[in-house]
């Protein structure tokens, strides 16, 4: 007897835990924004891609919001932070007087260049994101105070000439917005070299004598 062609095509159900199945969505919704904006995909695209229906998606997700939410505390913010530097082990973030910083961007540019659709993601997120309309416009104003508030919960080792870790603010901003630029020329032609580039950067922004020693 012939088989039902619609059975035929049906792709087997597999059942996922929450966690694998939360996993598998925030993989292919992270590749389809980081390709096409947050207009520019929709939540049916997302349950295509994980083989579940969208009423199943949303069991998940809430809402198309919820996944952009997500997206960016899931696979974005947890990646590459002062902690993940220090559980290296290398020399430069477990020295007794504190972490290096410049050692530490230096750790986030490498980790970066590896991964050019987290990237993507962040830049196609926060050029839409100029809107105030856009869902992840707060996010995105308020990231360099959060940025901030992070950093200062790790002990870095700073030039007496600089001060303070309280002294670091103006320069943990210009570093962020620095690697920001860098990351938006990456995508450009004629490519660069991610990590080459950055060492100009910290020559500029951590300037010898000042920081021999401390980077």
């Amino acid at each position: 007897m012939a088989q039902d062609p619609v059975t035929a095509n049906r792709r087997p159900r597999i059942r996922l835990s929450r966690e694998e199945r939360l996993d598998q969505i925030i993989e292919a919704s992270t590749r389809l924004v980081s390709e096409n904006g947050f207009y520019g995909f929709s939540l049916q695209q997302v349950a295509d891609e994980v083989g579940i229906t969208q009423a199943g998606l949303l069991h998940y997700v809430h809402s198309k919001e919820g996944l952009l939410k997500l997206i960016i505390e899931q696979r974005y913010d947890r990646r590459f932070d002062p902690d993940d530097f220090i559980a290296t082990g290398d020399p430069l973030a477990t020295h007794p007087d504190g972490a290096s910083y410049p050692a530490y961007l230096r750790y986030l540019v490498r980790n970066n260049a590896k991964n050019e659709q987290l990237m993507r993601l962040y830049i196609v997120l926060g050029t839409e994101a100029v809107s105030p309309d856009h869902p992840a416009h707060e996010y995105f104003n308020e990231r360099p105070t959060g940025v901030w508030e992070l950093y200062s919960q790790t002990r870095w080792r700073i030039p007496p000439e600089v001060g303070t870790w309280e002294d670091m603010r103006d320069l943990v901003e210009m570093s962020i917005e620095a690697m920001d630029g860098l990351q938006l020329r990456f995508f450009r032609s004629p490519q660069i070299e991610l990590v080459a580039s950055w060492t100009r950067f910290e020559d500029v922004l951590f300037p010898s004598p000042i920081w021999d020693g401390y980077k």
